[in-house]
Order: C-alpha cells, then sequence, then structure tokens
C-alpha cells in the first residue's frame, strides 16, 4: 500500500497504514487496490463508510465513481468520513447537492511545527520547557533515552495494562490497549514505525511509537507514561522527535477525543493547526 499513500498528502491521522492497522478490528477496515488507486472501506453503527481514496488528483474522480458504484450495490447511500478540506471543496464543486455534511471538533488532529517540540524553544514553550528541565534535573543520571526493541516489549505492555486498567470500565483506553498489542506483536514487520521510551531507575515509565504520514509530517499514534512523574510527558515527546525523528517537519498527534483534559493538554503545545474532518453522507 506504501505506494498509494505517497500519492497523497492528506493531514488526518486516519491516513497511516499504521493507524488503520491498529483500529482494523474496531473499524473493520480493508481496502480495495485498482491499477491507479486504492479504496479505503470501514464499518460503523450506520453501515459501511468509505474514506478519501488513496490516488492521484487525475484518477479522483474515476476513484470516486467506483465508490458511488460499489455503494450502489449494497444498496446503501454513499457514506464518506474523514475527508479533509481540500476534497470537501472538490466534492462541493463537482456533486453540488448531492451530500449532507457535517464535522465535528472532537475529531480535528492538532498539527505542530516538529522543531518547536523538539527544542521547547521560545515564550510560547516555555512552561513546557520549565517541565522538561524539572524532570532533567530530578532524576539526572537515574533516566534514560532510548530505541526500543523486540526485547523490550514486554515492558511496554505491562505499562500500557497498568494504564487502561487504572480507569474503571474505559472501553476507549481498554480498546486502545488491545491495538497497542496488536502493533508491537508485528511491529518488526514495519520499517516504517519507530518506538522510544524512557527508563528511570531501568524501570520503563514511557514509552510511544509514531510513523511517517508523509515525507514532511510524523504521525504519534501512542504515547503512554507514568503521570506522577513529573514532566515526563515533555520529556518523551521532546526525546523521540530528538533521536527518532529530526528532521521531520510537521507532528501530528491526532484528535482529543472530546476530553477536556486531553484538548487542554494538546492545546498547550501550540498547534500551528487544527486538521477539521468532514463527513459527507448521500441525500
Amino acid at each position: 500500500m506504501r505506494p498509494y499513500f505517497l500519492k497523497v498528502n492528506y493531514e488526518a491521522c486516519e491516513y497511516s497504514f499504521i493507524t488503520l492497522y491498529m483500529w482494523q478490528a474496531v473499524y473493520d477496515f480493508h481496502y480495495l487496490k485498482r491499477e491507479d488507486y486504492i479504496l479505503l472501506f470501514g464499518h460503523s453503527d450506520e453501515g459501511m463508510f468509505a474514506m478519501m481514496p488513496l490516488c492521484d488528483e487525475k484518477d479522483l474522480k474515476t476513484a470516486l465513481q467506483d465508490i458511488f458504484d460499489i455503494f450502489a450495490g449494497v444498496e446503501q447511500k454513499v457514506a464518506l468520513k474523514v475527508v479533509t478540506e481540500p476534497l470537501k471543496t472538490y466534492m462541493d464543486e463537482k456533486y453540488p447537492h448531492m451530500f449532507e455534511c457535517h464535522t465535528d471538533r472532537d475529531d480535528y488532529d492538532y498539527v505542530y511545527e516538529a522543531e518547536s517540540l523538539r527544542t521547547l524553544g521560545g515564550r510560547k514553550m516555555h512552561s513546557k520547557k520549565n517541565h522538561y528541565n524539572a524532570f532533567v534535573k530530578e532524576y539526572q543520571d537515574r533516566f534514560v533515552y532510548k530505541a526500543i526493541e523486540k526485547s523490550e516489549f514486554d515492558q511496554c505492555l505491562r505499562l500500557s495494562d497498568k494504564w487502561a486498567f487504572s480507569k474503571e470500565k474505559d472501553r476507549n483506553l481498554i480498546g486502545e490497549n488491545l491495538a497497542i498489542k496488536k502493533v508491537l506483536k508485528n511491529a518488526e514487520k514495519f520499517n516504517c514505525l519507530k518506538i522510544g521510551g524512557i527508563y528511570i531507575d531501568n524501570e520503563l515509565e514511557a514509552f510511544t511509537f509514531g510513523s511517517k504520514m508523509n515525507p514532511d509530517m510524523l504521525g504519534i499514534q501512542i504515547e503512554k507514561a507514568n503521570p506522577s512523574v513529573k514532566g515526563i510527558y515533555s520529556a518523551i515527546n521532546k526525546l523521540f522527535l530528538e533521536n527518532e525523528f529530526p528532521d521531520v517537519k510537521y507532528v501530528n498527534r491526532e484528535d482529543d477525543l472530546g476530553i477536556e483534559g486531553l484538548r487542554k493538554a494538546k492545546l498547550s503545545y501550540k498547534p500551528i493547526k487544527l486538521v477539521e474532518k468532514y463527513y459527507l453522507t448521500e441525500r
């Protein structure tokens, strides 16, 4: 699928192989490969949906007609999810009055300048720099950042389990925990994936993984840390980018799910933009 992902520059986090793979069981993600493009499909409580085609712009009309024909074949109205602004504009122009459109702020992705996260420089990142410096001062020779190897995946899973089941009956966290296990089980097969962690006193206290969505943008799929360790989130965020992706320009840290605390945290890192996602349903 990689050559087809390279045909597009969609900024939504869903247009990443690792993300689709992680959540395949939840949304029944599958793809249909044609000679010039790939179509992506999934299922939700409302039925089947399609995502934006992975294709060159010249093939977009053909790919969309293919999607329309497939929906007609299953006698379902066309449903397009995770439509970013450029394609929404295209659809408004080419298919006026065909679709109802809605969007949800809770689904918007946060995009940051990678260099700002790597350096924590400037006035707007002052508080984050203070958190990082406090972490370094507190733990000094007791902590180490390193790329996580296969032999250490069990420690990642233990930390993930602890996080997922610390929140009583939170289905989202438990589902995410299963998705993490799925990725780590096959991580050696994904040369696009990098995993980093912070050890304190030889105990893994934070880990994260991410993969490039396109040559300029990194997607962070997972970031987990011990919340009782002050400053560790600033540290894992900074050190992962410094060590594993020193040259990437932008970072997509996904959405906030409408969770107030998560939204506050993502905004505190000063995103340069929010990626709006639209949902189009045939009238």
